[in-house]
């Protein structure tokens, strides 16, 4: 125990350094980008005079290194991520506005990514090579080769354009006074407005579906290669021959080594749900922090860039160490070795 949390903690301080260095060099490339982006923000007709005072208050007159470590101290002492350009308000606050709206829509996707990627995976794997396998192996291919985008806009087509059970897009507004944790859903629930949650969480069904079916497709594959592999293991032929049953050959014998690599990639694939939801929250006008970064980008909003790189290095450096602590769980031979 002992070992694992000293691991834990290493990881911790890998994740640390890899998240201070991947900030230096976005602040780097930030300035190869064309284009003074104090002017771009204030416009072409604003005096010479304004725009260095500002450009001095932002300290982009200054060198690389002293910016970035003036950058890096405001946020561990103040966790303020500096003056966004684009939105005219320190970036915290934009974070604070944006993430939870696109950690709520990642929520309802992980759910059910893990739900219907096992079930699909189990059904296949239990019925290999019958017809079913193979149709679920069709539908499979077509869905990790099929990008979310595309699965986005024939969703809406079909469901809002042509049979109008779902909203063309967007999300209803929120009263000021419901806003406890930032997720709409939530929220909702937390005030007891479920007639208002139920309209909400209609919105996000066709932005859940885009982003989960091709996961789900590719994590079914995953989890149907690994029970169909440990089905041939000597340990399920033993408790074949004593007797028992399928479904606890199954659920007891069969599904929890299979869930390993099965876990593996759905952290990858949660992790990465955020990044892939630019192009999904611009097509349903779902107002979360893809959209947001996708913004800060287009006007080379230098701060507000920076701090969308460090929000998703830390996503991915959190479910990683998840991911590591769930395997070591689900498999004793399986320990996180300290000196990795």
């Amino acid at each position: 125990m002992r070992k694992t949390i000293l691991a834990i903690v290493k990881k911790l301080l890998h994740t640390i350094v890899l998240l201070l260095v991947l900030s230096f060099v976005v602040f780097s490339f930030i300035r190869l980008i064309p284009g003074d982006p104090v002017r771009i923000s204030m416009g072409p007709m604003t005096p010479e005079e304004t725009i260095a005072q500002k450009r001095s208050e932002l300290y982009f007159d200054r060198s690389l290194p002293v910016q970035w470590a003036h950058w890096l101290k405001g946020v561990v002492t103040e966790g303020d991520f500096g003056e966004s350009l684009f939105t005219h308000r320190n970036v915290a606050e934009d974070i604070k506005q944006y993430l939870p709206k696109s950690l709520e829509l990642v929520f309802y996707c992980a759910i059910f990514i893990l739900i219907m990627g096992v079930l699909v995976g189990t059904i296949s794997a239990i019925f290999k090579n019958s017809w079913l396998d193979n149709l679920i192996r069709f539908i499979s291919y077509l869905g990790v080769c099929t990008p979310a985008y595309a699965i986005g806009v024939l969703l809406l087509l079909v469901f809002s354009y042509t049979l109008g059970i779902f909203p063309i897009g967007g999300m209803p507004n929120i009263p000021d006074n419901y806003v406890r944790t930032g997720m709409m859903g939530l929220d909702c629930l937390l005030v007891g407005d479920f007639a208002l949650f139920g309209q909400v969480f209609k919105c996000m069904v066709l932005p859940v579906l885009s982003l989960s079916l091709g996961s789900i497709a590719y994590m079914a594959r995953i989890h149907r290669g690994a029970m169909v592999e440990n089905i041939n293991a000597d340990y399920i032929a033993f408790a074949q021959v004593a007797g028992v049953s399928q479904g606890k050959l199954v659920m007891k014998h069969l599904m929890k080594p299979s869930f390993i690599p099965t876990l593996t990639i759905y952290g990858l694939q949660v992790a990465s749900l955020i990044g892939n939801a630019f192009i999904i929250e611009v097509i349903f006008r779902y107002p979360g922090f893809s959209q947001y970064s996708l913004n800060v980008i287009q006007n080379k909003d230098p701060y507000g860039i920076v701090a969308v790189t460090f929000v998703f290095g830390i996503i991915f450096a959190v479910v990683n160490i998840l991911v590591d602590i769930g395997v070591a769980f689900l498999d004793p031979r399986i320990r996180i070795n300290t000196s990795e």
